[in-house]
């Protein structure tokens, strides 16, 4: 009977065993991966602010020494409640600004805070700006640095917080919410509920050093730069060279949470509007008869220091490849768009865009009353207004611009922004900048903004005696709306026709299963440098997408359309819709006559493949070094991103139970292995015993 009994139970505790294993409550987790599910709630490589260096060190965040960040949730507006230790703070994105400025000021409370979760279901702030309230002012023509641009701007993109912080998902936020309402319901005792952050960053030191160690990338990307007509000669070896108006434009923004950033009033509404505005000018077809060269630049990396616009002048002082045909010399009119998208009133049904110049000291910088002439002239008729930005300010606001002029003084430059003293949009440099909600009026701001530019380019550059340029605002609103779909929307976005004809939309995956396909404006990282347009996998999304289409705006006979560039084409044509790694025919591209190039935006204190090392490496050459001394520019910031692990960021949440909690389990699972194991063994001994019987 004794033998039977332990026979028994030694198959009842094989058999329970083998339930809990595979456990089906009929809540959706039958496996061990369902249970997780069903305990855990997690968010992966996304959503986190992540560390940046320059040349004075580090910015942004990243989890101390390396190490996963593990300590209980807490909301902001418990706090108060006891505990000794570090926890994760869950704070409103309505607060966040206040509660991170706060952090910064006060080193006893940073000491408490693990890492902070921005719970944005709350709503978006009314104002929210991370940029500096005069943004890279180091950079300014005068010596007012303390003028206020940005009046919301908090700088946090200049800070370095030293811990992990991210924005969460909605479903992730109303989890966390209750969990760390949990936490206070029991005053952190017992179980407790916790984040797990983990956001290791490599680089240590400043930009330098990382660069050094190979343990960072460059911030940066391309910028894109055409020429309207096409130049016969690039080199001006046949053909004479002409005076250049130059049409300027931004494309990218920044913010703490890289993956949200798309810059919508901060720089691209303005980017859409410069597109519209050229492609008005080409289809009109009096780009044939100017008497001036129109060209265009779309610039990356001027949320960071004006990288873009200061190497591409440094690339037209060596006249290099990269910008063959735009030269210094023949430039002496620039004219930039700003932020425009809020320059639309509903109560009128127009635009205002004011005009803002280096006119101080007087007679040191080029005259600009042709340009504001014709700008204001291009205005009448239509729904903008076009005025002065007031005297009292400075000088130029936060602008490519400054950068042609520090380099030539002499030029006639303005910039046409929707804001007078101080910016207007609420969202400068900001997560929230999405034109969310504000789709039509930014159309209806990029319409006129196109509207004035392109009728004061052709007056610019028409011969003496042509009629002014006859354009329809129905028309100007079909272009800017289908381009405003591209740049500005999640749907489609770069999946619109006008960039699908040329490139593979990239589509994002959200953590909710959600997908898009919308622009992102953060410039990312450089691996290496190509400008190549068809051998080269690493050109971001947005510049090969204006690549293309000013490519192909622009092209002119004689064009090989019919030949696909699988090979090289002849010189003075340029591959346009080419694919990376397409076996499609239709993905080859084609060979047109344009003036379109690729330049490479990245810091003048870096190389790439010095000595064939195929590596990034610091310029310490004279040529450089000496070209920024001759124009006075600050020292350069040299900005990179730093390397991290795979799987980075990501981030849990899941209840972690009180430590005798988890040392009566220890203790209880180590007596049910070894009762287990004492079963198992008595159970087999008797079982080859009564073998032997038999």
């Amino acid at each position: 009977m004794h033998r039977h009994t332990l026979v028994l139970s030694f198959l009842v505790v094989t058999a329970w065993s083998i339930l809990c294993m595979g456990k089906d409550d009929m809540q959706g987790w039958k496996q061990v991966k369902g249970l997780k599910g069903a305990m855990y709630a997690e968010m992966n490589y996304g959503r986190a602010c992540i560390k940046l260096l320059n040349s004075s060190g580090p910015q942004g965040c990243e989890a101390p020494d390396q190490e996963d960040v593990v300590a209980p949730l807490v909301h902001s507006k418990d706090l108060g409640i006891p505990y000794k230790g570090k926890r994760v703070v869950v704070v409103p994105s309505t607060e966040a600004d206040k509660f991170l400025s706060q952090m910064l000021a006060d080193s006893e409370m940073r000491s408490r805070v693990a890492g902070v979760l921005v719970d944005p279901t709350g709503g978006r702030p009314s104002r929210h700006s991370t940029a500096e309230k005069f943004p890279s002012a180091a950079y300014a023509l005068y010596d007012n640095r303390s003028y206020v641009w940005n009046p919301v701007g908090t700088g946090f993109t200049r800070q370095y917080f030293g811990m992990p912080i991210y924005m969460l998902t909605a479903s992730l936020a109303a989890e966390t919410a209750r969990r760390a309402a949990y936490n206070a319901h029991s005053r952190f005792k017992g179980g407790r509920h916790v984040a797990r952050m983990v956001l290791p960053m490599q680089a240590n030191g400043d930009s330098l050093q990382c660069i050094a160690e190979d343990t960072c990338l460059p911030v940066g990307g391309y910028s894109v730069w055409t020429a309207v007509p096409p130049l016969p000669d690039p080199t001006y070896a046949t053909v004479p060279a002409r005076s250049i108006t130059l049409l300027v434009a931004q494309m990218d923004s920044n913010a703490m949470i890289h993956d949200l950033v798309k810059g919508a009033a901060t720089s691209v509404a303005g980017l859409t509007a410069a597109l519209a505005a050229l492609t008005l000018l080409v289809r009109s077809g009096a780009a044939t008869n100017y008497t001036r060269q129109l060209a265009f630049v779309a610039l990356q990396g001027e949320g960071f220091d004006y990288m873009g616009s200061k190497r591409l002048l440094y690339e037209m002082s060596l006249n290099s490849s990269y910008v063959q045909g735009l030269r210094m010399e023949n430039i002496d009119q620039v004219v930039e768009v700003g932020p425009i998208g809020a320059a639309w009133n509903a109560t009128d049904n127009s635009s205002t865009f004011f005009i803002h110049s280096q006119r101080n000291p007087p007679g040191e910088y080029g005259g600009v009353d042709a340009l504001v002439d014709a700008a204001k002239q291009a205005a009448r008729g239509t729904q903008a207004r076009v005025v002065n930005a007031s005297t009292a300010n400075p000088g130029l606001p936060p602008s490519s611009l400054t950068s042609f002029l520090r380099v030539n003084a002499s030029i006639s430059g303005l910039v046409l922004t929707d804001f007078d003293t101080s910016f207007k949009g609420p969202y400068y440099q900001s997560e929230y900048d999405d034109g969310l909600n504000a789709f039509q009026q930014m159309v209806e701001a990029i319409t006129d903004a196109a509207l004035v530019l392109a009728r004061m380019l052709h007056s610019l550059a028409m011969p003496s005696g042509s009629s002014d340029l006859a354009l329809n605002r129905t028309e100007a609103a079909a272009v800017a709306r289908a381009l405003a779909s591209c740049t500005l929307t999640d749907d489609p976005g770069l999946n619109c026709p006008e960039a699908r004809a040329f490139i593979n939309p990239e589509t994002r995956m959200y953590e909710d299963g959600t997908t898009s396909t919308a622009i992102f404006a953060y410039p990312g990282v450089m691996s290496f440098v190509s400008v190549f347009p068809k051998r080269s996998p690493n050109k971001p999304q947005v510049p090969s997408f204006i690549f293309n289409y000013l490519g192909n705006l622009t092209a002119v006979l004689p064009r090989n359309a019919s030949a696909t560039c699988s090979d090289d084409c002849e010189a003075s044509l340029t591959c346009i819709g080419w694919r990376y790694n397409s076996t499609d025919k239709s993905g080859m591209g084609h060979c047109l006559n344009t003036t379109t190039s690729f330049v490479p935006a990245y810091s003048l204190r870096l190389a790439y493949n010095v000595n064939n090392s195929f590596r990034w490496s610091v310029d310490n050459s004279t040529r450089r070094s000496q070209w920024e001394l001759n124009y006075n520019w600050p020292e350069d910031s040299a900005w990179t991103e730093s390397n991290w692990p795979e799987n980075t960021p990501r981030l849990m949440i899941y209840q972690q139970e009180s430590m005798s909690t988890q040392v009566i389990t220890l203790v209880v699972g180590l007596l049910l292995t070894a009762g287990t194991a004492a079963v198992s063994w008595i159970g087999l001994k008797l079982f080859e015993r009564h073998l032997k019987v038999q």
